[in-house]
């Protein structure tokens, strides 16, 4: 071969073919970041619809056992409620429990759903949700008490409901009472009473952090009322009642459906809510650089607008939920 027609690349060429490498190797990496980005930004966001379905769950969970006292949903054939003038007999009245959010609060079976709307003013900041909660202002809070469905082997200051068909009583403790009736009959059993208030706290680990989260007290063994962390970045809880308004006859089922669906402070009558609609609204962990995440939410018939440029991602769950046992 002759060497004269042997010829490799000039300078020229191989600036220009290594120019063209950058530009092209560039692309690539933005286009790589720009992914991890998106991908990011995804998986951020299925984790706040599985937080989200998590915790409305929870809330629909209590919410849709409110009102059954193990073998009955019928709360006037229990003795030693928070309603009843005299507790007598074996196992007399419970005694109260620990940081409770109002005399006799975990066993007011009357009213096994109760809300407070909107609530800039705490209805429990001296009791079970002092300032150290820090409940967020204009978000709801919601109760709720019911018997376990699981039948309970008895635990000294633990709360329960001994019931069947026919009557009840609720006690403290591993000494089951007597019941009036059908005593020895294999229907009455004993049930873990269970009281819950789910409220919004403006933080999740220290005072100053800055994230909101979702929170409860709840009746727990001594007997004493505990607050509870349940998920952190929920920064709305809003809840309506559907409420039946028109006068019927009470003993037909058939005739207590909801007429109307109303705030908390608009209920008439706890005796005829049948249903309640929840809203939950969670917030993104960072917020996302030079983003726009402003999103309008219609809640409770309200519009409310979440984020911002260079704010948190926001996203809403709701449900609704049919209260059967309230329907006594």
């Amino acid at each position: 071969m002759n060497k004269k027609n042997i010829s490799g690349f000039s300078l020229v060429e191989l600036l220009v073919a290594m120019l063209v490498g950058l530009i092209i190797m560039s692309g690539i990496f933005s286009l790589h970041i720009t992914t991890r980005k998106t991908q990011k930004i995804n998986e951020s966001q299925m984790d706040m619809v599985a937080d989200a379905r998590f915790a409305i769950d929870m809330i629909v969970y209590d919410l849709r056992h409110s009102g059954m006292w193990g073998a009955t949903n019928r709360d006037g054939l229990i003795e030693c409620r928070t309603t009843d003038d005299i507790c007598t007999g074996s196992g007399d009245e419970p005694v109260a429990a620990t940081n409770a959010c109002a005399n006799g609060w975990y066993r007011n079976l009357a009213r096994p759903v109760f809300a407070t709307d909107d609530a800039d003013v705490n209805p429990y900041a001296a009791t079970c949700i002092d300032a150290d909660e820090q409940l967020l202002a204009g978000t709801d809070i919601v109760e709720m008490r019911y018997a376990d469905s699981n039948i309970a082997t008895l635990e000294v200051g633990q709360v329960y409901v001994r019931s069947n068909f026919f009557n009840g009583k609720v006690f403290v403790g591993d000494t089951q009472p007597v019941l009036k009736s059908n005593e020895t009959s294999a229907i009455t059993q004993n049930y873990a009473l269970q009281a819950f208030a789910y409220y919004i706290s403006s933080f999740t680990d220290t005072p100053t952090d800055g994230i909101p989260s979702l929170r409860r007290v709840a009746l727990v063994n001594g007997p004493k009322i505990d607050n509870q962390l349940l998920i952190s970045g929920v920064v709305d809880l809003q809840i309506q009642f559907g409420e039946d308004t028109v006068i019927e006859d009470l003993t037909d089922e058939n005739e207590k459906v909801v007429d109307v669906y109303v705030n908390a402070d608009q209920v008439t009558d706890w005796t005829k809510v049948y249903a309640a609609k929840i809203w939950l609204v969670m917030r993104s962990d960072n917020v996302q650089p030079d983003v726009d995440t402003t999103k309008v939410f219609n809640i409770a018939g309200v519009n409310k607008t979440f984020g911002s440029t260079n704010g948190f991602r926001h996203f809403m769950v709701s449900s609704v939920v049919d209260l059967k046992n309230l329907k006594q």
